[in-house]
């Protein structure tokens, strides 16, 4: 009777199907692959919390920038405000380049002073991506 019950469990098993099936992978620009959260869910969570510094910290809760990182005396003695940028509206590249410290301004590389540079993958930034482009467009 329990090797029955076995065989009956196996051949229950292997008719169904955890994965998802050919015909229902259609990629959605909203969420991440086999993932039960949205691209932008995603990257809301990587933005407020990364491996590292929080983005949060610097470019405000939604990526608009503007906020005070530090203050310094320039060589005549004059205070200096060093302001983050509004980094909703770079594009895919410019954020990737951005946070592998590779970022180009009319061709010239400029090199971040203060932002760390991050080891994501791609589909981290495209998600990061993802939730600032979602930003900009509520705005």
């Amino acid at each position: 009777m329990r090797l029955l019950n076995y065989i009956l469990l196996i051949s229950i098993f292997s008719t169904l199907s955890f994965s998802k099936s050919d015909d229902n992978k259609s990629i959605d620009k909203n969420t991440t692959d086999d993932s039960f959260l949205s691209l932008i869910e995603y990257g809301r969570m990587l933005y407020k919390t990364p491996r590292g510094i929080s983005c949060s910290k610097c470019h405000g809760l939604k990526g608009e920038g503007g906020k005070k990182i530090a203050k310094y005396y320039d060589k005549h003695q004059n205070i200096k405000l060093l302001r983050s940028s509004d980094i909703r509206n770079y594009s895919l590249k410019e954020l990737t380049d951005s946070l592998k410290n590779r970022y180009r301004e009319n061709g010239v590389r400029k090199r971040h002073k203060i932002m760390p540079i991050y080891y994501m993958t791609k589909e981290e930034i495209l998600a990061i991506y993802t939730y600032l482009k979602s930003n900009r467009e509520k705005n």
